[in-house]
């Protein structure tokens, strides 16, 4: 269940520990993780430390989840040499985000899979950490354990804005909802921060299958008390998680900076925590010896003078105007109570099934299930039918969801001919105008225009976007990484 390694470098020492379990509930694991060492950053960067936590049908979660985490370790390592760590971390993420839709492409039961993500780099005393979704990296110094992440979850961002609290948020049915999330369609964009690192911190990443099931107070408990054997608080923590129920799957991440400076360390004894300090009763028999020595005369009058003062201070305290209370939080939008018209058929016509996209004016551009563009308006009326069927459609390999549209504001409709890599350009008269791309694409796969016309493609086959010019702008298509 952990892993437990030793990376040292010139005076520092960080020990570094892994461990994940299944959890109580969950028939597999979909978390993943991956730690680089110093050798393999080629001793730019310290180390590496990666975590994912999949979402999906079947084992699609675990799918997305190993795709993210090999694109994130071997973006890092190919690109280690970038002096802007920020610049690195960003493209790390991108090409994570690109090779789960990849995989996504490759069956219909990855479809819709998606995945978290945070990473953390270290190098001497800086620590740069990405996230996407809700996993989180933690760092521990001395007794507080601080948060370097926010989850991009509906509940986290009603709670920062004031429309939900933290005991609303906890029992919500939306708490794990994510508004983030690497692979999919919603937002993957990166939280990134930079730390400055003290002796003896302690760098913790984990997946919410721990968070869910302990306090921030019971992981820093664990924590503090295992720091020294990092293996041990690994295993500490999911042990831990698993007894609260163990809901989901778990997985932790520990590294810890070894230059700790307090005594009886060195001989594998454990530190104390808070719970376990030596209690007051020496303390308090000590100051009733000394009370003892007091001349009764000179005790009864120090009572009697803490009386009077303790009966000034409430006399004053009820007097003080009491605050106002708070206002009670606005009300969170319930998405379960949101409710739309009855929907209405536009078109009663055998559609291929997908694409779907409106331009500008509001008509529907579809596809027939004869593969014939079709134009549609906004009350459902057919205004135009390509000429000629798509390419694609009479392809057995080219299914419905891996077509693409995109229109520009002149109406012109632009769709991904996967079949024979290219893109077609369509007037909005059915014509077909001409194509973009030929002998340059791969794997075409999303598509969009610019407002000048610019045509933006990713190449899923080289994980590249290609942007191509109108001529009239310039003279030949131009890719760009």
């Amino acid at each position: 269940m952990a892993r437990s390694t030793t990376r040292q470098k010139q005076q520092e020492t960080w020990r570094i520990a892994t461990a994940t379990d299944v959890g109580r509930v969950r028939p597999h694991n979909e978390d993943s993780f991956a730690v680089l060492d110093t050798a393999q950053l080629r001793a730019i960067y310290d180390f590496a430390l990666i975590v994912a936590d999949g979402m999906g049908g079947r084992n699609a979660g675990e799918v997305a989840s190993r795709a993210a985490v090999e694109a994130v370790s071997q973006a890092i390592l190919n690109n280690v040499s970038i002096t802007d760590t920020h610049a690195l971390l960003r493209f790390a993420v991108e090409a994570a985000h690109l090779a789960v839709q990849q995989r996504a492409d490759e069956s219909p039961l990855y479809e819709g899979m998606g995945t978290t993500l945070v990473v953390a780099l270290v190098k001497d005393d800086q620590l740069w950490v990405a996230h996407v979704g809700d996993s989180r990296a933690y760092l521990l110094r001395g007794e507080r354990l601080i948060a370097l992440t926010e989850d991009h979850t509906f509940v986290a961002e009603q709670v920062r804005a004031g429309g939900m609290s933290l005991e609303q948020a906890r029992h919500s049915r939306f708490r794990h909802m994510l508004t983030r999330a690497v692979g999919t369609n919603a937002e993957y964009t990166p939280d990134i921060s930079t730390v400055e690192l003290e002796r003896g911190d302690a760098i913790l990443l984990c997946t919410d299958g721990l968070t869910n099931m302990l306090s921030e107070e019971e992981i820093a408990h664990l924590v503090r008390r295992h720091r020294h054997r990092p293996e041990q608080a690994c295993r500490s923590l999911i042990d831990a998680a698993n007894a609260s129920g163990g809901q989901d799957n778990i997985t932790v991440l520990l590294a810890v900076d070894s230059r700790d400076t307090v005594a009886g360390t060195s001989n594998g004894e454990e530190l104390q925590t808070v719970s376990e300090l030596p209690t007051v009763r020496e303390p308090l028999y000590r100051a009733m010896q000394l009370a003892r020595q007091i001349p009764l005369g000179y005790a009864v009058a120090a009572g009697v003078l803490v009386v009077v003062l303790f009966a000034l201070w409430g006399i004053l305290a009820a007097r003080k105007p009491q605050p106002a209370p708070l206002p009670p939080p606005p009300p969170v939008l319930d998405l379960a109570r949101v409710r739309y018209s009855e929907p209405q058929v536009l078109l009663n016509k055998p559609l291929r099934g997908a694409p779907l996209v409106i331009d500008p004016q509001g008509r529907i551009y579809t596809m027939s299930e004869q593969g014939r563009v079709l134009c549609i308006s906004p009350e459902g009326k057919i205004l135009m039918t390509a000429k000629e069927p798509f390419s694609g459609a009479v392809s057995p390999d080219i299914k419905p969801d891996m077509v693409y549209f995109a229109v520009d504001v002149q109406g012109n409709l632009y769709v991904c001919d996967r079949a024979n890599r290219r893109i077609l350009k369509y007037r909005p008269d059915g014509q077909l105008v001409g194509t973009i791309g030929e002998r340059k694409l791969t794997r075409p796969a999303a598509i969009a225009v610019g407002a000048d016309g610019s045509v933006y493609v990713i190449d899923a086959g080289k994980l590249t976007v290609i942007r191509a010019i109108p001529s009239e702008v310039n003279d030949a298509p131009q890719p760009n990484r």
